[in-house]
């Protein structure tokens, strides 16, 4: 990781005669803590190239035919894994997103482990990642308990031979362990995951929705929610084929809603186009008609590829330059590098107006009104006389 502080931090080691240049300058004026000394704004994830063209995803497989029937073999059971896994622990979409682009990540650099079993605790690692990155950690017992459920049941078991699940339970464990340190390492430590479903999520938040949205008209803010459900149902059913190689976080965030915005147009509102630049001044990345209608067509390119599934879109990514250019309106943009409106620099002080300070009370005291609802229905009230009988904790 980069730390920009660290030439402050060298300077700030202890020298021959016991004092620091911290002690040094506070000692010169006021003494005042200031951690931002010691420590920066943000930490800096490492930065590393994910994104490749359709054409090297698709020869990543390889050309020997036996060989790649295999591999999708055992990519549909990681996958598989995933998916069950989500539903057993009741795991954030974002979070099943991570994963599965780290598990892509993984293949791509680095290919599979030869047998299931490898594969499954390989994907136990990638999981374990993924949810320590996107939400709070669970207990270990938790993912090894699902993972030797799945393998029971879904996993590899030759005829006639038992498993033992006290002995699978500490074979999980014990490669837990081996796998993440590995998944880690090889991986580079990289955990800017770019994560759409992630992103979706912050760019249409409450903050953005009172402080930069205010100007979007009335029968937009009707609609819009249909077709932001729609983008996010997109970016979730990505996760089974390597689209996350295709392009990064935020143009696959775009090509989501353009997709949605389409299919609105062609079976809802014949008349529905985004806002003049409403790609421009809400994410970090180019959108052109033609880049989005060439992404199309690549990602249908690597259905065709890799996997079958029902959640496949097949003919409905067949879109055209022209029906892209009647849902979107963006100005061409001669700058090569895109402005950033999720610069530190430029959100770090956090401006905030009167709608987006009641929209946030009014939600807390929702919040707070449910936990107090919920609280009463599952602790009733005690009789008085049971209270009194009641020792004192100490």
């Amino acid at each position: 990781m980069v730390l920009s502080a660290s030439e402050e931090i060298a300077n700030s080691q202890p020298s021959g005669n016991g004092k620091t240049s911290l002690d040094i300058k506070q000692n010169e004026g006021n003494p005042q803590f200031n951690p931002r000394n010691l420590w920066p704004d943000i930490i800096k994830c490492p930065k590393n190239e994910w994104t490749f063209e359709y054409t090297d995803i698709i020869k990543r497989l390889g050309t020997d035919e036996e060989k790649i029937q295999l591999t999708k073999k055992r990519m549909e059971k990681c996958l598989m894994y995933f998916h069950k896994l989500r539903k057993e622990m009741k795991l954030f979409d974002h979070t099943y997103t991570a994963a599965c682009i780290l598990f892509y990540r993984y293949w791509y650099k680095y290919d599979l482990p030869p047998t299931i079993p490898q594969c499954i605790h390989l994907a136990q690692a990638i999981l374990v990642t993924a949810c320590k990155t996107m939400e709070n950690n669970r207990p270990t017992d938790h993912y090894i308990k699902a993972t030797c459920d799945f393998m029971m049941k879904d996993g590899p078991s030759p005829t006639g031979q038992k498993l033992n699940v006290e002995k699978l339970k500490w074979e999980v464990r014990d490669q837990l362990v081996s796998y993440e340190k590995k998944v880690l390492c090889q991986l580079g430590f990289d955990l800017d995951i770019d994560n759409p479903k992630e992103l979706i999520e912050e760019i249409f938040s409450g903050y953005y929705r009172h402080v930069r949205d205010t100007d979007i008209d009335a029968s937009l803010r009707e609609i819009f929610p249909v077709i932001l459900q729609e983008a996010r149902n997109f970016i979730i059913q990505t996760g089974t084929q390597p689209i996350s190689l295709l392009c990064d976080g935020y143009t696959l965030v775009a090509l989501a809603l353009i997709f949605a915005g389409v299919t609105f147009q062609k079976n809802k509102e014949p008349g529905f186009s985004f806002p003049h630049n409403f790609f421009r001044r809400r994410f970090p990345v180019i959108i052109t008609s033609e880049i989005i209608a060439s992404l199309f067509s690549h990602y249908q390119q690597l259905e065709k590829a890799f996997f079958d599934l029902k959640s496949n879109k097949n003919s409905a990514l067949s879109i055209t330059v022209d029906e892209i250019d009647k849902v979107i309106d963006e100005d061409r943009q001669l700058d090569p590098e895109p402005f950033n409106p999720y610069d530190y620099d430029i959100i770090k002080e956090g401006e905030v107006n009167e709608e987006l300070l009641n929209y946030t009370e009014r939600k807390i005291e929702e919040l707070s009104n449910r936990i107090m609802s919920e609280r009463s229905i599952k602790r009733p009230s005690e009789p008085p006389a049971e209270q009194a009988t009641k020792k004192p904790r100490f």
